[in-house]
């Protein structure tokens, strides 16, 4: 695969009845050289569960993913999740980085990737517009299942650049991003390094996150965020279907 630079890089199918598909043929090859993966490196993971051997083709052949990794014993785990597209208003899906590649630096020629690093997605996950960034090594992002995704969201375990203190020594270094199980993250919101979001919760509309937030059924907002609003929950329905759908259960 013209698109996997190094050594020991795999691409996993992981389907339903516990089959690891990994041996591809030639039309198969021929659509993953086409898909937006370009991994650069050695011992680097990605894993993709589906339902079905019948729908890796299918999953090969939809726009929506884009996968990049530049560095070494990287791991991406991608659960059964949907990610719609409409340049039109803006929705452009999911694109993971993992590292840079030297043509994306303001250095010509410098490297900027980063190992040992691990992003987790679960299953019934709708990612509308998100880029999830991970440069500094050691460090992950996890994102739970059931969880909704709005756009124009930035998801960086990394300041890119170095803040140190008065003798040179860095300060900012990023570790880890935790999302829990059916969060819902509002259009434009940002989300920084080392922070923590729990189940059940909402994202507002243009927020930063920059910190944990341990307590779950909550509303964060703001810049910074801070939560606003607690003992909530939320449907993907909208309030008109939501209450019929409500009305009828309950007669």
């Amino acid at each position: 695969m013209k698109n996997f630079n190094g050594n020991n890089n795999k691409l996993n199918f992981l389907l339903d009845d516990g089959t690891k598909v990994n041996k591809f043929m030639s039309d198969e090859i021929e659509l993953i050289n086409k898909f937006p993966i370009m991994v650069s490196g050695d011992d680097n993971i990605i894993n993709i569960r589906l339902d079905k051997k019948e729908d890796i083709e299918k999953f090969l052949k939809t726009n929506g993913l884009a996968i990049y990794i530049f560095g070494c014993n990287n791991e991406v785990n991608i659960g059964k999740i949907k990610c719609p597209t409409n340049p039109a208003i803006g929705l452009t899906g999911l694109t993971i980085n993992i590292g840079n590649p030297p043509e994306d630096t303001i250095e010509p020629g410098v490297n900027r990737y980063a190992s040992n690093c691990k992003i987790s997605i679960g299953d019934d996950v709708i990612i509308c517009g998100a880029r999830l960034f991970l440069q500094d090594d050691d460090s992950y992002i996890n994102i739970g299942s059931n969880c909704m995704l709005s756009w124009g969201i930035d998801i960086w375990c990394t300041d890119v650049h170095t803040i140190t203190d008065l003798d040179g020594n860095p300060l900012n270094f990023g570790k880890s991003i935790d999302i829990g199980d059916h969060v819902w993250i509002g259009r434009d919101v940002k989300i920084g390094k080392n922070t923590k979001i729990s189940n059940d919760s909402v994202i507002g509309w243009a927020s930063v996150v920059t910190k944990k937030f341990d307590d779950s059924n909550v509303i964060i907002a703001g810049n910074p965020a801070k939560i606003v609003k607690r003992d909530i929950n939320w449907d993907f329905h909208d309030l008109q279907n939501y209450q019929l759908n409500r009305k009828n259960f309950n007669e």
